[in-house]
């Protein structure tokens, strides 16, 4: 299986820089970046240096509906059993599931997209402050 990360501007290179500091590199993983330098047919061109006639791959893009999305779900077409585009998902999903990768690597193309989605749901939380009542100790130090 492979995972190939591409979006708008530095966003893959980003997330690459993010994922090498926290975790070294990550086996099946690339990374294409859509500059405003490029144009569509310079996207293809680069997803088609990719290998995704002969495994499983992931298109993990920055937004549904721009160009990197568009141009993902377009190489999908026809390969909907080996190719599955997601997109919004974040750092901790890209982390979780490319260090185990292994253990998915038997599961359909599906069911991995799908299990990104919600380890990325599970990985946004909202912070949330509480007042806390202070606390006088009672021997009164």
């Amino acid at each position: 299986m492979q995972i190939i990360v591409t979006g708008h501007g530095n966003f893959a290179s980003g997330i690459e820089s993010t994922v090498k500091l926290l975790a070294g590199s990550i086996d099946g993983v690339s990374y294409i970046d859509f500059t405003e330098d490029m144009n569509e047919n310079d996207l293809v061109k680069e997803f088609e240096k990719t290998d995704f006639e002969n495994q499983q791959t992931l298109f993990f893009c920055d937004l549904v509906g721009g160009t990197p999305y568009k141009q993902a779900v377009v190489a999908s077409n026809g390969r909907e059993d080996t190719i599955a585009v997601v997109a919004g998902c974040n750092v901790g999903s890209l982390l979780e599931l490319g260090l185990n990768s292994g253990a998915l690597s038997n599961q359909p193309i599906s069911v991995i997209a799908n299990t990104f989605v919600e380890t990325s749901r599970k990985n946004t939380k909202v912070f949330t402050h509480f007042k806390q009542e202070e606390q006088i100790p009672e021997d009164g130090i």
